[in-house]
């Protein structure tokens, strides 16, 4: 295997540590950089040739999707490996519909972590849910995942449409669609419906 220069994106040091060097036991010669936020990252992406970005969804002021989909969006056509906190389908499903290699759980033992990273690094895809089940959810566009996923965290659309560089307007357009296609009149609603969500109900990413 070819040396990788290989970004590793998480808020924690001592996670964002951890990786790198899960990475260099399994892939001595790669270059490994490290960022604690998505802007860091985003200059990091551009400034080396990246060739395997490794982050999680939750990032300091950020989200983990919106970074790949600028990322994707803006030419990136590298390797990306998810390491989240959350063990959630809905996680892993969108990750898998914005075009990553693989998505697996902090919670996985680091011989699991290790083999995920490899694996992807290899060019195998790395997913604990089965594909077939995407037609049973329901379908959010990439943008309406990544607002989702802010809403959920009690974000307000003025906050999120600062986040995202959108109006809060455009904001609330997707919140509306959101919750129509959950057939709920709140985001309290849709709240607790995602503390019973299950692989078929979790929400899926399908094309902007």
């Amino acid at each position: 295997m070819s040396a990788m220069n290989i970004l590793i994106i998480d808020t924690q040091p001592l996670m964002r540590t951890a990786i790198e060097n899960l990475v260099y036991e399994c892939m001595p010669n790669a270059q490994a950089y490290q960022a604690n936020n998505a802007t860091f990252g985003i200059q990091l992406l551009r400034n080396h040739d990246i060739d395997y970005v490794i982050l999680d969804v939750d990032l300091e002021n950020s989200d983990g999707f919106e970074f790949i989909r600028r990322a994707r969006a803006h030419g990136y056509a590298g390797k990306v490996l998810f390491i989240s906190s959350s063990k959630h389908p809905m996680y892993s499903m969108t990750a898998y519909k914005l075009g990553a290699n693989g998505y697996i759980s902090k919670v996985e033992s680091s011989v699991v972590i290790k083999e995920a990273i490899l694996s992807v690094a290899r060019g195998y895809s790395v997913f604990k849910h089965k594909a077939n089940t995407f037609r049973k959810n329901v379908a959010l566009s990439n943008r309406e995942t990544v607002v989702f996923n802010y809403l959920i965290k009690g974000y307000t659309n003025k906050r999120i449409s600062e986040l995202l560089s959108l109006s809060s307007k455009t904001i609330s357009t997707y919140k509306s669609r959101i919750l129509d296609k959950y057939n709920v009149n709140s985001i309290v609603e849709l709240m607790q419906m995602r503390e019973h969500l299950g692989d078929e109900q979790a929400p899926i990413s399908a094309a902007s």
